[in-house]
């Protein structure tokens, strides 16, 4: 290699570094953000991730979601390669949102460097590459894929397909075994990244069939290909289970249209709001369901000209390029070979001399033609450099083109009608075309000063598009922020899950104001009806609650955890309603699960509603119908970690009942179900400690609990309880306190460190922990009580009745205080 050639590829190198560094420091603000929006479901909610799985094995089984595929409710995107980075995050960093975040803002830089890489194979000039680069670096339409934990589905696809295409440019040079093998196995991971990259080989075979090659080669190559293609295709849609999910009106309206045409008018129209989003991406939003995108019901719309303008400039563009390639007068270069002989050229150059570049295609062309005509040939205007244009187009075209296809709606209606993230693999066939006709401009444009306002009129698109990026990246930091940013794209989704969000901080007003100008924009969402009965039950309004779970119902019978929520509410708005709080239980526990979303919270719920209802009815007199309750709930539930628990409860019920023997043998199976949970073993401990026969045995399954969970406050605290009726107080307190400093800020473990030190006659050290719990729970009158009860120990006479008059304030009726003032002699009635 020349020393020319040398610098030439140092420049290039330089570049791909640049727009790489550009794409670092634009995502940057991103490392500090949380899990949003789906985020919480696909990692801190999928056991495949968290390592709560059985096995690994278990990720071929189950979707991206954690679902497993057979099921009725899983939506089928089996991504089994992603959520195997996850899982490794998750291990690597304890689950902490950084690492995630990093590993997709790598995977961005990664895929900025592989665009560029692509792009020097199919553009002529530098400043096209660059321009390419930094446009795919910095468009905000990349935001949601990047800053989005669950958009690395979509970053994984696009590197490996990229990998993948280059791979097999390097094979049509040598078409040689190894780099079509490596094709092939890049092509397959893009597909286990996600299932847009199905279209990778197709990419790499049109890349192939624009060569003038005729050859056994590429022949055999291009027959490898497609088989490898149907073998995938044939594999993914008939071999793994399909999804049996409907998904909502919500989510896709127009696909739930009854009317055809109205139907096909609007997925007409869908790819020209996504082709908006890469050329104006100002307007941008989590979530494009509902009435976001208003379809199409008639042929006069305008939108349709939009339409028609869209797809008769693909075609027109399509065909064009088609009939240049036909027309290429150079038969034995097509526009790979011509590539690899331009770009080495002009690096050389300088990407000046287009005489040079004349010349030598001229006598590329020259050398095809027999001798006789060679001397009748006048001086030619070699046509290749436009046809390797053209040819590049084709290539951009079907970048953009074909990688949207498979969520266009337009073969196969999916869960969505718009996601930005979708577009993070076409937006290379858009860069693409921007590099191309930026070049174009740039070898137009002879003036120093006319390339100088070209430069500058990118450096003002490139810093536009920048602010909008960074802008953008910081609505993905919280989902408060995230929804707040969509109220204007998509109303009533925005709200209602802003209204969610504000609840779960105890904003309840702000809340309230959010979800009801939800129902106002759509009333037949069934979430935020939910949501707002939560946020009246939460602020102890039951009654207000009740009509608004009762109509969530109405809309979605399937949401146990409103059934669950609306008994809640009936038992503690009035106890004589408890008849048709078992009801709703009853119903949400038999509730069936075909084709919800979220399988494991509903199993949750149902699991809940029959332990509610097997307490409710042992606190209406009937044990044993709350033993047969939970004995079907056996049967009726599947989960380990349910079966444990009810298995557990069950156990605590034939305690209650003084039925040793079967308490034992329930806490036998709980066991078996989680021989690693400690607080299974603590469980077992309790049961046998009712036996005074077996409390050496009891202490061993206590001391097993806190090898497994040394850092679980309950274990220490209830071995300590356990101590203490094993009249050992010394060694019961010291694991009171170590349950008090796992959980400094629990009110009844500090609360019971001062009760230890009482009863041991530390009376100092008591008041210390007293007045730490009083001072953690401030609002509540038997921690004041407390402080009082042993500042009057320890003859403070003034201070006690100051706690005691407190605790009276708090609540009026409080026994303890009202007998030690008695004794006190101090007038209840002033002290009120």
């Amino acid at each position: 290699m020349s020393a020319t050639e040398t610098k030439a590829r140092a420049k290039d190198l330089a570049a791909i570094a640049g727009c790489t560094t550009l794409a670092f420091v634009l995502y940057l603000n991103t490392l500090n953000a949380g899990f949003v929006y789906d985020d919480r479901r696909a990692i801190l909610g999928n056991a495949d991730v968290t390592g709560a799985a059985a096995s690994l094995p278990q990720l071929l089984h189950n979707d991206y979601w954690g679902t497993p595929l057979m099921d009725s409710g899983s939506h089928g995107s089996w991504r089994p390669l992603c959520v195997l980075s996850f899982r490794l995050n998750f291990q690597l960093s304890q689950g902490t949102p950084f690492a995630f975040h990093l590993a997709n803002l790598l995977l961005h830089c990664l895929a900025t460097a592989l665009v560029m890489l692509v792009a020097r194979t199919l553009l002529a000039t530098r400043a096209a590459l660059l321009a390419t680069g930094a446009l795919f670096a910095a468009h905000p339409v990349h935001t949601e894929a990047v800053a989005g934990v669950v958009g690395r589905a979509d970053l994984g696809s696009c590197v490996c397909c990229l990998l993948a295409y280059l791979a097999y440019a390097q094979h049509m040079q040598h078409r040689d075994w190894q780099t079509l093998a490596l094709t092939l196995l890049l092509a397959l991971a893009a597909l286990l990244c996600k299932e847009t990259g199905i279209v990778t080989l197709l990419l790499c075979g049109l890349s192939d069939l624009l060569r003038s090659e005729h050859s056994k080669q590429r022949l055999r190559s291009l027959s490898v290909l497609l088989a490898a293609m149907l073998s995938t295709l044939y594999g993914r849609l008939m071999l793994l289970p399909r999804p049996t999910v409907s998904f909502s009106t919500a989510d896709n309206p127009a696909a739930h249209e009854s009317c055809w045409w109205t139907r096909t008018l609007t997925f007409l129209y869908l790819p020209v709001v996504n082709l908006q989003l890469l050329l104006w991406p100002q307007l941008l939003s989590f979530d494009w369901g509902m009435d976001a995108i208003p379809p199409i019901r008639t042929l006069w719309d305008a939108r349709n000209l939009l339409s028609v303008a869209l797809y008769g400039s693909l075609l027109t563009l399509g065909c064009k390029a088609m009939r240049l390639h036909a027309r290429s007068s150079c038969p034995s270069l097509g526009y790979a070979d011509m590539a690899s002989i331009s770009l080495p050229l002009l690096r050389r150059l300088g990407g000046n001399s287009c005489q040079a570049w004349h010349e030598l295609l001229c006598a590329c062309q020259l050398s095809q033609l027999p001798p006789s005509r060679k001397l009748k040939t006048p001086t030619m205007q070699c046509p290749v450099p436009e046809s390797a244009a053209e040819a590049t187009l084709y290539v951009a075209l079907s970048f953009l083109v074909l990688p949207f296809l498979p969520a266009s709606n337009l073969f196969l209606h999916v869960g969505f009608v718009l996601a930005e993230r979708v577009l993070y693999l076409p937006s290379v066939g858009y860069c693409l075309l921007f590099g191309l006709g930026f070049g174009k401009l740039w070898q137009r444009f002879r003036a120093i000063s006319s390339k100088r306002l070209l430069l500058c009129c990118l450096t003002f698109l490139l810093c536009a598009l920048s602010l909008r990026t960074v802008q953008r990246n910081r609505d993905w930091h919280t989902e408060e922020q995230l929804f707040g940013s969509a109220i204007a794209v998509n109303p009533p989704k925005a709200l209602a899950n802003l209204g969610s969000i504000l609840s779960a901080q105890g904003r309840y007003e702000e809340a309230k104001l959010a979800l009801e100008a939800a129902i106002g924009q759509r009333a037949n969402m069934a979430d935020a009806h939910f949501n707002l009965g939560i946020v009246h039950q939460q602020q102890q309004n039951f009654n207000a609650a009740i009509p608004y779970y009762r109509r969530a119902i109405q809309l979605r019978p399937q949401l146990a955890v409103a059934h669950l929520n609306l008994a809640t509410s009936l038992l503690a708005s009035n106890q004589s309603r408890d008849e048709e709080a078992a009801s709703v239980l009853l119903t949400a526990a038999r509730l069936p699960g075909h084709g919800v979303r979220d399988r494991k919270a509903h199993e949750e719920a149902r699991c809940s509603a029959y332990l509610q209802l097997s307490a409710l009815q042992r606190a209406r007199g009937m044990p044993q119908q709350a033993v047969e309750l939970l004995h079907e709930s056996l049967t009726a539930l599947h989960s380990p970690q349910q079966r444990a628990t009810l298995h557990q409860r069950l156990a605590a019920l034939h305690m209650q009942l003084e039925q040793w023997t079967e308490a034992e043998q329930q806490q036998h199976l709980a066991l078996q179900l989680q021989p690693q949970q400690g607080a299974v073993y603590v469980s077992y401990g309790q049961t046998l400690a009712r036996n005074c026969s077996r409390h050496a045995e009891a202490e061993l399954w206590f001391k097993r609990a806190l090898e497994l969970s040394p850092h679980d406050p309950s274990a220490h605290h209830h071995y300590a309880d356990f101590l203490e009726q094993q009249q050992r107080p010394e060694q019961a307190l010291k694991y009171r306190l170590r349950a008090a400093s796992l959980a400094p800020t629990n009110y009844a473990l500090q609360a019971a460190v001062a009760d230890a030190l009482r009863a041991l006659n530390r009376l100092a050290e008591a008041e210390l922990w007293y007045r730490h719990a009083a001072a953690l729970h401030p609002q509540a009158a038997h921690a004041h009580a407390n402080l009082g009860a042993i500042l009057q120990m320890r003859g403070r006479r003034q201070q006690a009745v100051e706690c005691y008059r407190k605790a009276l304030q708090l609540q009026p009726g409080h026994a303890t205080s009202r007998a030690n003032l008695a004794q006190l002699n101090v007038n209840i009635d002033v002290v009120t």
